[in-house]
């Protein structure tokens, strides 16, 4: 047995605990000890056990309480937990399971059924530990690999574009020049959207560990210029880097938005983005924007290749849906950055799509003037 595997008994009678201390030392365990529940949190957020053994009934804090303490605080919460008792009443048992408690021994125990206990918890706890190391390994190569890809890969645009500058120029006509050019500024952009997206992801990656960090995604109003902001980056992206300036077709109705104006024009530009790189030129890609009552309705809708989702719980960040069958630029994070801005602002994501037949993708989000949005439209439009 690992010299280094750490047990913690919480045991408010001091021969049990003695005796259990004594006999699992003896194993080559190294053992703290605890006299009843409170000091058993504390101790048990100091110690990080490997392994708890728990007393139900004690003075300050019950075996239940101390358990509930533990699957609650982070550093320890996926502990094995075993409970002692001197109760085998069926309510109890259920009780101490809801809470996430992994086995039972009853008063009087031996110390065999103790080690058995104990050794295969630990045992368990280790495969999932091995099967997790391998799922992340396999998550952590898979993100790395689309990672080196989408940024590599403009990266070379840029660089072998500005070397046939420097270094051919001469050899070139002004149209080729201009196309060289155009192609560089389109690896460009490519390159800086998915920095963009990268240190997005992050942002919320860690506001979600530091909830305080949560008000820059919360605060702010999306000002009614936002729209003709928004029209000024679509007709960026269409021309540059899809040279589809007259397929985006936009009708959005002016309002102040309860949310921060990058924030908006982030969801909208990752939804045209999806739009119009699954769909052909030619095909029309619809953005419109309603205000009805204290929403706002933000839809985009292309005529694309779509594809199959069943739940939105499938949009996970670096997830590519058909990417086996489909060569895709981008990290794989963009549906799951417009899912979570919406959620953080009280709004939600809504996909109807299915291959072959398109995409159309819903965000509802709220209006931040009692409900009434501005008698001001932006009529539908191609771009010019």
């Amino acid at each position: 047995m690992d010299q280094q595997t750490r047990i913690q008994v919480i045991e408010d009678e001091v021969n049990i605990r003695e005796n259990i201390q004594e006999l699992l030392e003896a194993k080559g365990y190294v053992v703290r000890v605890s006299p009843n529940g409170k000091q058993g949190v504390l101790d048990a957020i100091d110690f990080k056990p490997h392994l708890i053994v728990c007393d139900v009934m004690m003075p300050k804090m019950d075996g239940y309480k101390v358990l509930e303490y533990i699957r609650k605080t982070s550093v320890i919460q996926n502990t094995p937990f075993i409970f002692l008792t001197a109760r085998v009443d069926k309510n109890d048992i259920r009780q101490g399971m809801d809470l996430g408690a992994d086995d039972y021994l009853t008063k009087p125990f031996t110390y065999k059924e103790l080690l058995k206990a104990i050794e295969s918890r630990l045992k368990r706890q280790q495969k999932i530990i091995g099967e997790y190391a391998k799922v992340k390994h396999d998550l952590d190569t898979t993100v790395f690999a689309t990672y080196y890809h989408e940024f590599n890969t403009p990266l070379h645009g840029i660089l072998g574009g500005l070397n046939l500058m420097l270094n051919a120029r001469d050899s070139f006509n002004e149209q080729q020049v201009q196309e060289l050019l155009t192609s560089i500024l389109k690896s460009g952009l490519r390159l800086n959207h998915s920095l963009a997206n990268l240190m997005l992801f992050e942002e919320i990656r860690r506001a979600e560990v530091y909830p305080e960090l949560l008000t820059m995604f919360t605060e702010g109003v999306a000002k009614t210029n936002w729209v003709q902001k928004v029209k000024a980056e679509l007709q960026t992206m269409a021309k540059e880097i899809y040279n589809r300036t007259a397929d985006v077709i936009i009708d959005l109705e002016v309002a102040e938005i309860k949310m921060s104006g990058e924030y908006l024009q982030r969801i909208i530009l990752e939804l045209v983005d999806n739009a119009l790189k699954f769909s052909k030129r030619g095909d029309k890609v619809f953005v419109t924007g309603t205000a009805i009552g204290e929403d706002y309705r933000l839809e985009v809708k292309d005529s694309g290749r779509g594809f199959e989702l069943s739940s939105l719980s499938d949009i996970a960040p670096f997830k590519q849906f058909n990417r086996k069958r489909f060569e895709q630029q981008g990290l794989g994070i963009g549906l799951f950055l417009v899912k979570r801005l919406a959620e953080l602002n009280n709004g939600e994501l809504k996909i109807s799509t299915s291959e072959g037949e398109g995409t159309q993708a819903t965000v509802n989000l709220l209006v931040a003037t009692n409900g009434v949005a501005q008698n001001v439209f932006l009529t539908s439009e191609a771009f010019v």
